[in-house]
């Protein structure tokens, strides 16, 4: 009974001092809770042990290694100071959002301005759309419409607004009034919106040329025979002409300067002399600090005094002028280089190409982006793009273009798409060597890169035949792209001439198709969506 009573008075002299510490502190935290004040008992955390033999419970500390896995698991401000930067990816509770309140007040504020910036560009357009349709001076009209244009370019989002404002309706009709000026200024806008006239033969005509640097004389044997079978000059035979380094010369030689084959070849071996002309020495030690064994400055200043600050669409005004584009690429978005598209044309609103490109550069640059071969000239800067050679990805740009023609005209059928190589050299020699040289092998990386046959090898296998024409004979020698020696040009035109002489079955055949004139239903088809296009869909007849 004694030992009862002892044990019993123990317990109510505890009760007795826990009560007094909850009268003198009413709002202390409980056990287990952290606290910032100095004084607090409640910093150490205790638990109570089972009773012992006396029956009385006895209270012992936390171990310290619960204490601080207790005190990291609570996700505040000080655990974050202390430790968040060492440990804190390491304790999931620790991850906290790593936006200051600043930027996620930035963020609204940006969206909010992004917004606005399109509600006005978006209000710009319909006021530029509307100035112009309530203009009636011809000469205003031209002020007019170069305005939209300038807009457009500027702002190519907004191609959507002046499309719903309806304003190719109008364009079309404006385009009737018997002034070569504002035809031509609302021709450029047309081709900058997406507009497309029809094409010019039964479906799609591509004509696509190779890169391949001075061996492009061989190409343009295969193009003389064409002109004299067809009797009509480069730029009335096709819709679309595409090209790659020095295929995109030719392409802007014929398709945008409509220039005549003895002058084009004539010019392009002035060319290969004035530019693949080089002291050894020199060019030896360009390359250990530009990587460009070629003066790169004297190449773009050939190319700005030969075709001036005109912009790609501005080519559209010429009627006669086909949809022409050159290629290069890009190696500084992303891990991947990616190929980039210089057009004299845009896509209609909706619609998008699987390649990056625009219509708002300068023709020579244009042509300095698509033939920055590595090696040999130096890699171009353009706004914040990093252009080298478009043959590193497509050499033989046939399949892109038939991707570009799907866009702008994409219930039209395809006709042909000629290709046009600049030779190839096929060595039957055969080595039994079980190691190869670094440089071996950075050769056969830019070959494969640069080959031109796997595209041929399945469009051949795709295409209706009849439909894809490809020429690009095997040479006897292996030319580089930079020679520049007449002899060794007059080898490659030689060469070339003796292949069309083989495939002369070939070229008539080509020719034919290229020959043939739209049938009868197909022209009063093409008259008949003209004049809807016109006339906003509506009954037209009443208007004629």
């Amino acid at each position: 009974m004694s030992h009862e009573k002892e044990n019993k008075h123990f317990q109510d002299k505890a009760g007795l001092k826990s009560e007094k510490v909850e009268e003198g502190k009413p709002g202390s935290p409980g056990p287990g809770t952290l606290t910032d004040e100095p004084g607090s008992r409640s910093s150490i955390q205790t638990v109570a042990k089972p009773a012992g033999p006396s029956g009385v419970p006895e209270v012992l500390p936390v171990s310290t290694k619960q204490s601080i896995a207790n005190f990291l698991s609570r996700p505040t401000e000080g655990v974050q100071a202390l430790v968040g930067g060492y440990i804190g990816g390491l304790v999931p509770r620790l991850k906290y959002d790593s936006k200051s309140q600043s930027e996620e007040q930035e963020e609204p504020a940006n969206t909010e301005q992004a917004i606005i910036a399109r509600v006005s560009i978006d209000n710009r357009t319909r006021a530029l759309v509307q100035a112009l349709r309530r203009t009636a001076d011809p000469k205003l009209c031209i002020t007019r419409v170069e305005e939209l244009t300038f807009h457009l370019l500027e702002f190519p989002e907004g191609k959507g607004v002046a499309v719903k404002e309806r304003i190719i309706p109008y364009l079309l009709r404006l385009r009737q009034v018997k002034d070569e000026t504002l035809q031509a200024a609302v021709r450029e806008i047309l081709a900058l919106i997406g507009y497309v006239d029809p094409v010019k033969g039964r479906g799609i005509r591509i004509l696509t040329i190779d890169g391949g640097g001075t061996r492009g004389v061989v190409a343009l044997q295969t193009l003389r025979k064409l002109v004299e079978l067809t009797q009509k000059p480069v730029h009335q035979l096709f819709d679309y002409i595409c090209g790659v380094s020095t295929g995109a010369v030719l392409a802007f030689m014929l398709g945008l300067f409509h220039m005549p084959l003895d002058e084009c070849e004539e010019l392009y071996r002035k060319l290969g002399s004035d530019v693949f002309s080089q002291n050894v020495i020199v060019g030896t030690v360009k390359m250990s600090w530009s990587h460009a064994f070629y003066d790169s400055q004297t190449w773009e200043k050939i190319l700005k005094d030969r075709m001036g600050s005109a912009l790609m669409i501005e080519t559209a005004r010429d009627p006669a002028c086909p949809k022409v584009a050159a290629v290069s690429t890009i190696v500084n978005r992303g891990i991947t280089p990616k190929a980039f598209v210089f057009r004299n044309y845009g896509h209609f609103p909706g619609i998008n190409s699987h390649y990056l490109g625009g219509c708002q550069y300068k023709m020579w640059q244009a042509i300095r982006a698509s033939s920055a071969a590595p090696g040999y000239f130096a890699e171009y800067a353009l706004g914040n793009d990093l252009h080298q050679d478009g043959g590193l990805l497509l050499n033989n740009p046939s399949a892109l273009a038939m991707h570009e023609c799907k866009c702008l005209w994409p219930d039209v059928p395809l006709e042909c798409i000629v290709s046009l190589g600049t030779g190839r050299y096929e060595s039957d020699v055969k080595n039994t060597t079980t190691y190869t040289s670094l440089k071996t092998k950075l050769s056969n990386v830019i070959n494969s890169a640069t080959d031109t046959e796997e595209v041929h090898i399945m469009l051949d296998g795709l295409l209706p035949p009849d439909t894809y024409f490809r020429f690009n004979p095997v040479m006897c020698e292996n030319i580089p792209l930079d020679e520049s020696r007449n002899e060794k040009l007059d080898q490659l035109q030689l060469e070339g001439l003796k292949y069309i002489e083989r495939n002369e079955q070939k070229m008539k055949k080509l020719a034919k198709i290229l020959s043939q004139e739209k049938t009868t239903l197909q022209k009063i088809n093409d008259w008949i969506k003209l004049k809807t296009d016109m006339y906003e869909g509506l009954p037209f007849f009443s208007k004629l």
